[in-house]
């Protein structure tokens, strides 16, 4: 069950670069809570992530450095470095953590710098990407 929940994690971290967002690994009440941002329903998060591609010029894949999992819960700590229209390089650090209900993730928290985000999407308002 780990294993699959593991497949199931990095499957979610795809989806906010790659702009497809996997139906069948969530729930269908899935929360996202974003550090800075606080909770996003499922739509909220996937305007979010329309709005952040977009500004986007050229991404690395996501760098994973760690994985733990204990029962239900999954962590993942990861690393992002990105090249965005208004100039600015966008590499920040990462700590998600994913909830399983029968195999699915049904609540995410993600933790990151908040300063560094606010800095490099400045430009397009109140640190909104």
């Amino acid at each position: 069950m780990m294993r699959d929940n593991r497949e199931t994690a990095l499957k979610m971290l795809e989806s906010p670069s790659t702009g497809v967002f996997n139906e069948e690994i969530a729930t269908p009440d899935i929360t996202w809570w974003i550090a800075g941002r606080g909770l996003r329903t499922k739509e909220e998060f996937r305007e979010g992530a329309a709005g952040f591609r977009a500004n986007i010029v050229r991404r690395e894949p996501l760098k994973i450095h760690g994985i733990t999992a204990e029962g239900n819960r999954l962590a993942v700590e990861a690393e992002t470095y990105m090249e965005m229209k208004n100039g600015k390089i966008y590499n920040n650090s990462y700590h998600f953590l994913f909830l399983f209900r029968d195999g699915r993730i049904y609540h995410a928290k993600e933790y990151h710098d908040t300063l560094h985000a606010s800095q490099t999407f400045e430009r397009w308002g109140k640190g909104e990407g």
